[in-house]
């Protein structure tokens, strides 16, 4: 992708994305041409690492977040069902994004709601722009 694209979903300059890509703190291929062209996973590990939201990026590409990361977002808190964090979670150790997925293998069906229906990333997985519930 261009840095002006990259520029879009990071909500900042392209130049702001360009002294990224100087400074080594974003990875970037040259063109014959002398553009910088980034890779889409590089961009996402990039804004993950500076706290920013990929939804955008993540919607237009057709990635589904997992759920670690959608519960490691500030504004939602931890994970309700791991207070101690990811490294002992199934869904996180599976590999999983939803727990569903590995509903079988769980005791008591699933880890964060009693139905994907009242499950806030479930909710957020279907319709992107909704507003989730406060923690």
């Amino acid at each position: 992708m261009s840095t002006g694209q990259a520029a879009q979903y990071c909500f900042v300059s392209a130049g702001a994305i360009l002294n990224w890509i100087s400074s080594g703190q974003l990875p970037a291929q040259r063109t014959f041409g002398g553009q910088n062209r980034i890779l889409v996973s590089e961009l996402r590990a990039f804004m993950l690492q500076h706290g920013m939201s990929t939804a955008s990026l993540d919607l237009d590409i057709g990635h589904a977040q997992p759920c670690w990361e959608f519960w490691q977002a500030p504004q939602r808190g931890a994970c309700p069902a791991m207070a101690d964090g990811c490294s002992d979670c199934p869904v996180f150790r599976s590999s999983a994004t939803l727990c569903h997925e590995i509903r079988p293998f769980l005791p008591g069906g699933t880890l964060r709601a009693p139905a994907c229906a009242n499950c806030d990333y479930a909710a957020a997985r279907r319709d992107p722009t909704r507003k989730e519930h406060a923690p």
